[in-house]
């Protein structure tokens, strides 16, 4: 583990970080390209633009097209990206043991930079995601964080791992007929990790074993089931104190499917259960309209990231399903009414692809110590959002 000199500036409060894929020469594909962490205003406009080398001992890619992929977070004041230990044009990367995760601290720097095992599922150490895909990952402190992905081979190395800062520790349990282990997005919420996935029985997000679990086998719980055939990314989960102080009564999906029930999905809590209030798809690019129904152009998303306020309610923001050239968009949820339109906040370009989006890191206590009644007290209850974003594709 080192920390290379990167030059950025400092991130800014209230901004968004979005990865991005590709250099734009060269069409996405399953080789590997270039990671960018773009800083962009809640307006719209870019800040900066961090790119990661794609050489050189400090070097970190991830596949164009293993949609799956990339899919960053912000936790605790760092920005974590997972990735590739892999060369630009290194062939199928996302099946490549050379894994990488770099955090990014409130400079905009990287602070740390982790290697993974490469020696695959039975090598000691084993290897993390071996043989298969590196979707995502959130930090708990410069040097820790959890990693989510799948796996080939045998022993099962998939599902969630924890990094403690020298060693990894598989956390997800690899029973067949109680877990799962081909994971999407990983996410905490007061003080209780979370995944998304849509595999098996765990279609929707899932909690795993109880609090932030640093050792295994940890079992996982379907907290909102989004139904049959549905496809989840990016989530983000808040507290609007209709169900008491710090309860979690508030959440969207994104989904990447392109039909009817596909797109953003608005999920509340009773105090007993979680139900769908709405599902909601994008609108081709140049137009500005959520719809219900598929129609020409319709798009999906995959990631996601929020914040939430008692009086304007959810702001959310969202990369869409395009292959190439896709949107990072914004969505406001009064709560009044459903929504019906969207802004596009960037284009991501020719031959470039957005993938996972959040918010700008800021200095917090570490997971740990970290009270809801603290944050309440120091009025940033918006804190207590959390975001989006997850993918899938093997390969």
């Amino acid at each position: 583990m080192v920390a290379p000199a990167a030059h950025a500036d400092p991130f800014s409060s209230g901004s968004l970080v979005v990865e991005r894929i590709g250099n734009g020469t060269t069409a996405l594909s399953s080789t590997a390209t270039q990671i960018s962490v773009l800083e962009v205003t809640t307006a719209g406009s870019l800040t900066q633009t961090i790119t990661f080398p794609t050489s050189g001992s400090d070097q970190q890619s991830d596949s164009g097209s293993a949609t799956s992929n990339g899919y960053l977070n912000t936790y605790g004041g760092f920005v974590s990206v997972p990735g590739y230990n892999a060369a630009l044009g290194t062939a199928s990367v996302a099946g490549s043991n050379a894994k990488v995760n770099s955090l990014l601290g409130t400079s905009g720097t990287v602070v740390t930079r982790t290697l993974f095992p490469t020696g695959g599922p039975s090598g000691t150490p084993p290897s993390p995601f071996s043989g298969n895909n590196y979707r995502s990952s959130i930090a708990t402190s410069g040097s820790t964080f959890y990693a989510a992905g799948t796996a080939s081979g045998s022993p099962n190395t998939g599902g969630v791992w924890y990094f403690d800062g020298s060693a990894f520790t598989q956390v997800s349990s690899t029973a067949a007929t109680v877990s799962v282990t081909n994971l999407r997005t990983v996410e905490i919420y007061n003080n209780q990790l979370y995944f998304a996935s849509s595999s098996g029985t765990f279609l929707g997000v899932s909690s795993l074993g109880t609090g932030l679990p640093t050792s295994g086998p940890a079992l996982p719980t379907l907290q909102i089931n989004a139904g049959a055939g549905a496809s989840t990314y990016g989530f983000v989960m808040f507290s609007t104190g209709s169900q008491g102080a710090g309860v979690l009564d508030l959440a969207y999906l994104a989904d990447d499917r392109t039909v009817a029930g596909g797109g953003i999905q608005k999920y509340s809590y009773n105090g007993t259960a979680w139900s769908n209030s709405w599902s909601l798809l994008v609108g081709a690019s140049g137009t500005s309209t959520l719809q219900s129904g598929t129609g020409v152009g319709f798009a999906g998303i995959r990631g996601l990231a929020g914040t939430y306020d008692s009086v304007l309610g959810a702001s959310l923001y969202a990369t869409t399903t395009e292959p190439s050239n896709n949107r990072l968009i914004s969505i406001l949820d009064s709560g009044s009414t459903t929504p019906s339109t969207y802004t596009t906040l960037q284009s991501a370009g020719t031959n470039f692809v957005f993938r996972g989006v959040d918010l700008s890191p800021v200095a917090v206590p570490e997971p740990s110590t970290y009270a809801i009644a603290a944050v309440a007290t120091l009025g940033m209850a918006n804190l207590m959002r959390r975001r989006r974003r997850a993918g899938d594709l093997d390969g």
